[in-house]
């Protein structure tokens, strides 16, 4: 049904408390219908004016460049929206009792876990919705009841698994947790995609090897979802944590954690609440955290169906494509070293470099500093510094924006 006028304003009422925004903004943009997706076929007749289209989807300033949407992403106006609405609409208490998340499961929760458990390629009753992917680590990290003397082997001692920057194979990777694994071993905790330098690391060739080892294997997957395909039943983890906030575009403070269904009593819960103890809940009774936001899971659910009307494997590819013009421009410069994209199987949307001599760790000077300087002048936010810089394409990345931060790369290395 159409919103009323007052429901607009209302809307761009709250869009401007919850966005920041100034006021006149908020009902230039949100007193109004979100702007329609580009025509599907134009995508086959002329890509790049459909990217260039979709781009409305989005309130990214014409004066700013976001080439960071690894730490935090851009939600498009759709979800927002969905967010916002759902906000005035549990204010004036149209939502059944008891709606919130953190306590039981309604409709919209069910709804949302379903499409999720559907994307991820999982059951419903192995998925726990939590806040972020920090949230649900610790859920599986304080949850274990591991004996003295075990030990924990990090992919990347505890046991450290250094990875080489970059990788020549997935061989090679899986070779060194080989080596890392002594007789305590009990659990392998890894990046799918690590942070620091954007490398996509062979998840299930890694968890195979924990599988034939018995050891268990928990994924950091906060950059892993909406960036790559994911499908967890065939990589095999014992645990899996996800950021949809991040590359997925779903409001900040939305997360997702799986539990292999044969484990699922094995947790504790990090969060005693009234259901605690329940184990007919399954993976919910992780959920269980208290009065939360469910506007923002609302908004999660939107963003699912955000990246479905545009195609997963549409999105997926796009911001590979990107990711490699800015891979193959780095690569052009001599003194610079890429530290994770040497292969197509180990990058997604995420491209880190270093200068090819190496300046000590936390260097503030020297190396790429001037290039971090060029960047920041020219409003181009980026993850790094002096030691290595990590650029981020998503489908709202510009090819004018690339090419603005091909100069200022040029600019800081001369």
């Amino acid at each position: 049904m159409p919103l009323r006028r007052r429901e607009f304003m209302q809307r761009a009422a709250v869009a401007a408390a919850v966005l920041g925004l100034p006021l006149a903004r908020a009902e230039r943009l949100f007193a109004q219908d979100a702007p329609p997706l580009p025509p599907r076929d134009l995508y086959s007749t002329d890509p790049d004016r459909y990217w260039a289209e979709l781009r409305r989807q989005w309130l990214l300033a014409a004066d700013r460049i976001n080439l960071n949407c690894g730490s935090v992403g851009c939600t498009p106006q759709a979800v927002l929206r969905a967010m916002i609405d759902h906000l005035l609409s549990a204010e004036e208490f149209r939502e059944a009792p008891y709606p919130w998340f953190g306590y039981e499961e309604n409709t919209r929760l069910r709804e949302l876990r379903d499409a999720l458990a559907a994307f991820l390629r999982v059951k419903r009753d192995e998925l726990a919705i939590v806040r972020n992917a920090t949230e649900a680590n610790n859920a599986v990290c304080n949850g274990l009841d591991l004996k003295s003397g075990d030990e924990a082997l990090l992919g990347i001692a505890l046991n450290y698994v250094p990875l080489p920057k970059p990788p020549a194979t997935k061989e090679q990777i899986v070779e060194l947790f080989a080596r890392a694994i002594t007789p305590r071993t009990r659990i392998m905790v890894f990046s799918h995609i690590t942070t620091v330098t954007g490398l996509i690391l062979p998840v299930k060739e890694i968890c195979a090897l924990g599988r034939s080892r018995g050891i268990l294997t928990h994924v950091d997957g906060a950059h892993a979802i909406g960036q790559i395909p994911l499908d967890l039943r065939d990589l095999g983890c014992d645990f899996y944590t996800t950021s949809p906030h991040k590359w997925l575009m779903s409001p900040k403070g939305t997360g997702t954690l799986y539990i292999r269904e044969e484990l699922l009593e094995r947790l504790w819960v990090n969060i005693a609440s009234g259901e605690w103890r329940n184990y007919a809940m399954k993976a919910y009774r992780f959920s269980n955290l208290g009065t939360s936001n469910l506007s923002v899971m609302v908004g999660l659910k939107a963003a699912l169906d955000f990246f479905q009307a545009i195609g997963p494997e549409r999105i997926y590819g796009r911001i590979h494509q990107l990711a490699t013009r800015v891979r193959d421009r780095v690569a052009a410069h001599p003194q610079l070293r890429v530290v994770n994209a040497s292969k197509g199987e180990f990058f997604g949307g995420l491209v880190s470099f270093e200068p090819a001599t190496p300046i000590p760790p936390g260097s503030t000077t020297g190396g790429l500093q001037r290039v971090a300087e060029e960047c920041a002048a020219r409003n181009i936010r980026i993850a790094g510094g002096a030691e290595r810089i990590r650029i981020a394409t998503h489908i709202f990345t510009q090819p004018t924006e690339l090419e603005a931060f091909f100069d200022a790369l040029d600019a800081g290395l001369r």
